[in-house]
């Protein structure tokens, strides 16, 4: 249960540091954007999570992900996917890995490790152009 709960506050906390309420002229300007984030991956309590958890951007921008594994319990190893947009990438201890990609449909799709699926998850939150 105290799992459960932290890793919600985690993605609510995460979700906060990402978020921005778009206007109209913000909607203009954001068009063929490059959107970029760090995530880093943490072990709390024993639960590994991407740290921020939910990543927020709008249909037709360009990601460019930095993801950072900082989790020091085995397995070394770690992967980060978003199957939607065609993202797989495996991190080791202490290593960076970067994607990049165009997200071309909206929706909230689910990060997640494809080595270990039972951790390490998160959100990407895709809005209107």
């Amino acid at each position: 249960m105290n799992k459960i709960l932290l890793l919600l506050i985690l993605t609510f906390l995460g979700s906060g540091l990402n978020a921005k309420i778009y206007s109209e002229e913000d909607h203009a300007a954001h068009q063929g954007r490059v959107r970029e984030f760090s995530i880093v991956a943490i072990e709390y309590r024993g639960t590994k999570v991407w740290v921020p958890g939910t990543l927020i951007v709008r249909k037709g921008d360009k990601v460019k992900i930095t993801a950072i594994n900082n989790i020091n319990s085995d397995p070394n190893t770690h992967g980060f996917a978003i199957d939607e947009f065609g993202v797989k990438k495996v991190v080791a201890r202490g290593e960076v890995a970067t994607v990049e990609f165009t997200v071309d449909k909206e929706g909230l799709f689910t990060i997640y490790c494809q080595l270990h699926p039972a951790h390490i998850g998160g959100q990407l939150l895709v809005l209107k152009e």
